[in-house]
């Protein structure tokens, strides 16, 4: 399996932790460095994500479309809620800003939203 996106290598490494495999050989199959695949397993959505995978594997292991499936789930779940290329090539991206930021502030977290948004777009996904 080859991961392409953010939330894509993280369901590889679901799946390898899942089937008991190492944080090493998920980080390989992942295209992450160990430690990345160690902090992800301290982040509060993946790590229930990896429970609901495992628990489901251990359970029937041979359910291959269960499996699937489940993993699609933890791919929704695990995605970022970042730029979206629209159709035509349009860019949507999201920006919170809290009340009380300073002008300056709010501004910076324009451009860094709209930033990203181009990257998502340069690099063609979405």
């Amino acid at each position: 399996m080859s991961a392409t996106t953010p939330a894509s290598r993280k369901v590889s490494a679901l799946l390898h932790l899942a089937g008991g495999q190492s944080n090493r050989v998920a980080a390989q199959a992942a295209e992450v460095s160990p430690s990345t695949v160690a902090g992800w397993k301290r982040n509060p959505v993946f790590a229930s994500e990896l429970a609901a995978v495992k628990a489901l594997y251990e359970a029937n292991p041979r359910d291959a479309q269960a499996l699937l499936a489940r993993l699609d789930e933890a791919e929704a779940k695990l995605r970022p809620n970042g730029p979206v290329v629209a159709e035509g090539g349009t860019v949507r991206v999201q920006v919170s800003i809290p009340a009380g930021l300073s002008p300056a502030k709010a501004e910076r977290a324009t451009a860094w939203a709209i930033a990203r948004g181009l990257r998502v777009l340069r690099e063609g996904r979405s």
